[in-house]
């Protein structure tokens, strides 16, 4: 695995980091509360998550972010395997740079004794509060797997 060969990669992936970070610091910042976007679909609210996907393992953030960071590490040996600008190369970044945005919060929360909690703000018809992180995510393994289905 070369630096030049994620490069691109990288530079993505905390681009999309880095946007996610500062729209939660600004939804937190301005305290942004029960915001109304468009009436019974999609609503602005300031919650806080210390667990994974839909609040699973909130009482275990310490062995959720080590998880997470084998996970991460896993993702970064996976640029090898694909080809550069395929589906699947950037559905990785999609992932790669959600999950360094809801890991570096987190990391930031347990080392200032924050319980790890992560910045949750969109709530989105039934779906759990999220944020553009965990759309990253989402997104990212959808185009992953249409990749897959349509490699088959």
């Amino acid at each position: 695995m070369t630096l030049k060969k994620l490069y691109k990669p990288l530079v993505l992936s905390l681009l999309l980091a880095l946007i996610d970070n500062y729209i939660k610091y600004f939804v937190r910042l301005n305290n942004i509360q029960e915001t109304v976007i468009i009436e019974n679909i999609l609503t602005i609210d300031l919650t806080y998550n210390t667990g994974i996907a839909f609040g699973l393992l909130s009482d275990k953030t310490k062995i959720t972010y080590v998880l997470s960071l084998i996970v991460l590490i896993w993702l970064l040996t996976q640029f090898n395997k694909v080809e550069k600008n395929s589906l699947e190369f950037y559905s990785l970044i999609l992932i790669f740079g959600g999950a360094i945005g809801n890991l570096g919060e987190r990391g930031y929360n347990l080392i200032t004794l924050n319980d790890g909690k992560v910045t949750d703000f969109i709530e989105l018809l039934f779906i759990p509060s999220f944020n553009f992180a965990d759309s990253y995510i989402t997104i990212g393994i959808c185009l992953l797997i249409l990749s897959e289905l349509k490699n088959k």
